[in-house]
């Protein structure tokens, strides 16, 4: 059996050789912390504690847990492979609360509270927090006892309440320890292992630990060689799913043998020494008088001298309680899983991290495609409705034409029929007599055409008042087409308006799915879907309002050539139409054989009523495609994709600053190493 100052030297030449995969793994976490906590990144205090978590983790020594069921004796187990009668023991179970023993500058407990709180007491008041015998405990998390112990600083032990306790809660919390521990030290009495009881604590809590679970049998001092022997091959063959390995010992020698040590007990000496000067120095203003200490030093040497006797018998006490096979376990078989395990563990941690956080953008990028999408559907969509409104209008707006060439027609009619023939005489020389004399003129009758203009005037305009009848329904009829128009197109408008305040709704109330992400950028988020009027909707909303601008302004220029025009226009055809008779007449009586009287046309009438009533620019306002409400929807039509192309854009913009992000995760995933650990826990 090789001593224990061996293995520690053994142990070193290992620690060398895994300096080089320990510093890969805190310079992966280091760069994973830089990469995620810079400015842009906008990190959670959850994700900065994650990070520290795992640079903790990366950094601290391995984790062996001491288990087993109640009153198995793991505190004087513990006390024995520290060398030091730290923690209380007793025939009662003892220990309430999980126990982290670690490394440190001197002795003293941490208690860390349910609440957050954390206390440190002196070493002696331990039991206070830990036996149940002695307090009550139930606002305590967990209890850190710091010790200036060289092993300490390879191996954190973590002492654990029993499995087979009565309180659920101590045995959930043991539980969860043997998950995240690098190595287990199940600890049974010789004379309890293999019973029953034991079996289904095991098969219920350690059927997952076997890579790195050691079953210690204490007390075997208390038994014969031979006894030892066949209860360890029991074991061995009964439990060997849930161990790699059986190893008897007497935790009573090893701290006896142990304690005994001359390096131990100069050790205790020595701090028995120092406590005394500390107390004297807090007494007189933490200043030592030189007789103080030469008194401490006197008793200090006294006590080295009593020493000189031979201890070696403390050798052989050591090597028989066979503690050190349980050092050689952990530092041969659990140490180097325990590195590749936290390799492995702190990888897979960064990866789920990183991939936290890339999932984080995808969703945040996703919202803004998603409303990307709904402007290009929504740009398809409304140049459809567009162009079927133009086809609509277009023929609305020609019937309509159609109906003032009825009133045309209608009056051109009325004004022929109230044509009249008049009888008419003029007056022609006669032919000179024979013998001359005074000039003779003879007397014609012919019939000329008259319009009865009082008649027409009256029919159309006074009496029956038919065209101005027509004229208001038509200027009625034309208002409808107007405010059609403009409710087709606020309803295109209002269709955009429903799916992004559809979008908007969730968006600005979205709060981050896990607490890795970042509340910043998921409030950015929730700023810009707040914003989605001021951002996406307003330019539409404000060429929709031009646009009824616009067709208001049209549709009165039409209503307006209209409106008061048609008795003007109509006496002005008739005033013509009467001018021209009476030219015709003065231009025939004055030569009958060359001139004829001229006779008003239907066609003509028509005509000359046309061009009175602006027939022809109303034409080029109203005729189908050529329309000023089809150019109107040529125009939204271009207006909305100039419109939707800036929206796009300034969605584009907003979500570049996640893909860079992404790319940035998805660059730093790449970096961590993929492949797993052969002993992955």
């Amino acid at each position: 059996m090789r001593l224990f100052e061996e293995f520690i030297k053994e142990f070193k030449a290992l620690e060398a050789k895994n300096d080089e995969q320990f510093e890969s793994i805190l310079k992966l976490v280091n760069d994973v912390q830089n990469a995620l906590t810079k400015p842009y990144m906008y990190a959670s205090s959850e994700l900065d504690k994650a990070i520290k978590k795992l640079k903790i983790r990366a950094e601290e020594p391995m984790k062996v847990a001491i288990t087993g069921q109640f009153s198995s004796g793991k505190s004087t187990f513990l006390n024995a492979l520290l060398a030091k009668n730290i923690l209380p023991t007793g025939i009662t179970p003892v220990t309430s609360k999980v126990n982290y023993i670690r490394y440190g500058d001197e002795f003293s407990v941490m208690v860390r509270y349910k609440d957050g709180r954390e206390a440190f007491f002196q070493v002696e008041n331990i039991a206070d927090f830990t036996d149940q015998r002695s307090v009550s405990a139930d606002d305590i998390d967990y209890i850190t006892l710091y010790a200036p112990l060289g092993l300490l600083k390879d191996i954190v032990f973590v002492d654990t309440p029993g499995l087979n306790s009565q309180s659920f809660s101590d045995t959930a919390t043991t539980e969860a320890v043997l998950k995240e521990v690098d190595g287990i030290i199940w600890l049974s009495l010789i004379d309890n292992a293999g019973k029953m009881s034991e079996a289904e604590v095991l098969e219920k809590f350690m059927h997952s630990y076997q890579n790195k679970s050691l079953c210690v049998l204490n007390q075997k001092d208390k038994f014969s060689p031979e006894q030892v022997k066949q209860t360890s091959e029991y074991v061995e063959r009964a439990f060997k799913k849930y161990f790699s390995k059986v190893i008897p010992i007497s935790a009573k020698q090893a701290a006896q043998a142990r304690s005994n040590k001359k390096e131990t007990v100069l050790e205790e000496s020595f701090e028995g020494v120092l406590k005394k000067l500390k107390s004297n120095a807090a007494k007189n203003g933490y200043i030592v008088k030189k007789e103080i200490f030469d008194e401490a030093l006197e008793e200090f040497n006294t006590q080295s001298k009593a020493l000189g006797k031979d201890v070696s018998h403390n050798d052989a006490l050591l090597k028989e309680s066979n503690i050190e096979a349980v050092l050689e376990f952990i530092y041969e078989e659990i140490q180097p899983i325990a590195i590749n395990a936290k390799e492995f563990a702190i990888t897979q941690d960064i990866k789920l991290l990183i991939e936290t956080l890339i999932e984080q953008e995808d969703t945040i990028i996703s919202i803004h495609t998603k409303l990307e999408d709904i402007l290009n559907e929504y740009e398809k969509e409304a140049r459809r409705v567009f162009e079927e409104l133009k086809s609509r209008f277009a023929k609305a707006l020609n019937e309509s034409l159609l109906k003032i060439e009825e009133i045309v027609d209608k009056i051109a009619v009325e004004i022929l029929s109230k044509k009249i023939s008049s009888q008419r005489v003029r007056y022609a020389k006669a032919k000179a007599g024979l013998f001359g004399g005074k000039e003779l003129f003879s007397a014609h009758q012919y019939e000329a055409p008259k319009i009865n203009a009082d008649e027409v005037y009256k029919k159309l305009f006074f009496d029956d008042d038919l065209i101005g009848k027509m004229f208001k329904q038509y200027l009625k009829s034309l208002e409808v087409i107007q405010d059609e128009v403009n409710l087709q197109n606020a309803q295109v408008f209002k269709k955009l308006e429903a799916k992004v305040l559809e979008w908007q709704k969730p968006n600005e109330l979205i709060r981050k799915a896990k607490p890795l992400h970042s509340d910043i950028q998921f409030a950015n988020v929730r700023k810009f879907a707040s914003k989605s009027y001021e951002n996406i909707l307003k330019p539409f909303s404000d060429e929709i309002s031009n646009s009824f601008a616009k067709i208001s302004s049209e549709f009165k220029h039409v209503g307006s050539l209209l409106k008061f025009n048609y008795q003007n226009a109509t006496e002005v055809v008739v005033a013509f139409l009467e001018r021209r008779i009476e030219n015709s007449i003065k231009l025939y009586e004055e030569n009958p054989t060359q001139f004829s009287i001229y006779e008003p046309k239907l066609d003509e009438i028509k005509e000359r009523l046309k061009t009175s009533f602006h027939m022809y620019e109303l034409e080029n306002l109203m005729r189908f495609n050529r329309s000023f409400v089809g150019k109107n929807y040529d125009r939204l039509s271009e207006e909305f994709a100039r419109i939707n192309k800036e929206r796009i854009a300034l969605i584009t913009e907003n979500r570049a600053e996640y893909v860079n992000l992404k790319e940035k995760l998805t660059a730093l995933l790449d970096l961590v190493p993929s492949e797993q650990s052969d002993e992955e826990p």
